[in-house]
C-alpha cells in the first residue's frame, strides 16, 4: 500500500543527524506566507536518534562550547536550546555552578535525543528510496519505505517538497588494506565507531594497535591506557603525522 501526500512540503530533509535536527529545530514555528508555519518533514531509516554511540566514552567532551548547540547561536530564544533542555531536566543550576563550558558527548547525545523526541515532523524508521524532480509540478518527489521494528518494509509512501536537504552524514572509513580483515567476523579489526560495542574484548586482548592521529584515535588510546588490566599493557598508536592532529 502506498501513501501519497499531494500537498507539498516547504522543506524535506533526508537524514536526522545533528545538522538536519538543527535545521528542523530552527524551522519549527517559522511563519510562511499564506500559512501558520513552514511545512517540513525529515526522514531517517534508524529507529531513533543516535549520535556516534560507539564513542560516547566517559569523560569525552565536545570540541566546542555548549553554546554551539543545535540552535543557540542562530536563535538564542528558541525552546530547543541546551539550556532549555537543562531547565526541563531540572539541572540548570547544577550546570551553572559546575562552571563547565565544554559538555560531555553523552550529555550532548541526551540533549539531541530530547529535541528529537519532541519536535514534530521527524519520521524515524523511514528509508528514503528515491528522489526525482517533477518538472510539471516543479517539485521534488520523495519515495520512502516505512520500516517495522525489525527493519522490514511495512508500507510505501511518497511526498512532495519545494526544497530538499541532504544530511546523511559520512560512513566510517577503513583503509583499503584493512577492509578484508574488518569484514571477517573472526578477525579483531574494528572501526572506532564500533569501539564501545567491542570494548570489553579489546581491553582483554594481548596487544592492541590504534591507527590514526585524530581525536577518535586519541580518545580510544587514552581509554585503553587508563583501563587495560595488568599484564595487558602492550598498546601501540600508529599515525602518518608526526604528532597528534
Amino acid at each position: 500500500m502506498t501513501a501519497q501526500h499531494d500537498a507539498p512540503h516547504d522543506l524535506v530533509g533526508i537524514g536526522i543527524g545533528p545538522f538536519n535536527l538543527s535545521l528542523a529545530a530552527l524551522a519549527h514555528g517559522l511563519p510562511q506566507q499564506g500559512a501558520d508555519h513552514l511545512a517540513t518533514a525529515f526522514y531517517d531509516q534508524r529507529r531513533d536518534f543516535r549520535w556516534h554511540p560507539g564513542l560516547l566514552l566517559d569523560g569525552a567532551t565536545l570540541q566546542v562550547p555548549f553554546l554551539a548547540d543545535l540552535v543557540t547561536l542562530a536563535d538564542p530564544a528558541s525552546p530547543w536550546t541546551f539550556l532549555s533542555y537543562l531547565k526541563h531536566k531540572e539541572r540548570l543550576y547544577p550546570f551553572y555552578f559546575a562552571e563547565q563550558f565544554h559538555i560531555q558527548r553523552a550529555e550532548y547525545d541526551a540533549y539531541c535525543r530530547w529535541v528529537a523526541g519532541r519536535l514534530p515532523g521527524l519520521h524515524f524508521g523511514h528509508q528514503v528510496d528515491a528522489v526525482r524532480w517533477n518538472p510539471e509540478r516543479e517539485l521534488f518527489e520523495v519515495d520512502y519505505t516505512q520500516l517495522d521494528a525489525d527493519g522490514e518494509a511495512e508500507a510505501l509512501g511518497r511526498t512532495y517538497t519545494r526544497n530538499l536537504v541532504l544530511g546523511i552524514g559520512t560512513a566510517p572509513f577503513v583503509p583499503e588494506p584493512l577492509r578484508p580483515l574488518a569484514d571477517a567476523p573472526t578477525v579483531p579489526v574494528i572501526h572506532s565507531a564500533d569501539y564501545l560495542d567491542n570494548r570489553a574484548r579489546i581491553l582483554g586482548a594481548e596487544h592492541v594497535t590504534v591507527i590514526g592521529s585524530g581525536q577518535s584515535g586519541a580518545e580510544v588510546f587514552l581509554d585503553l591506557l587508563r583501563n587495560r588490566p595488568a599484564g595487558r599493557e602492550r598498546l601501540t598508536w600508529l599515525a602518518r603525522t608526526p604528532s597528534f592532529a
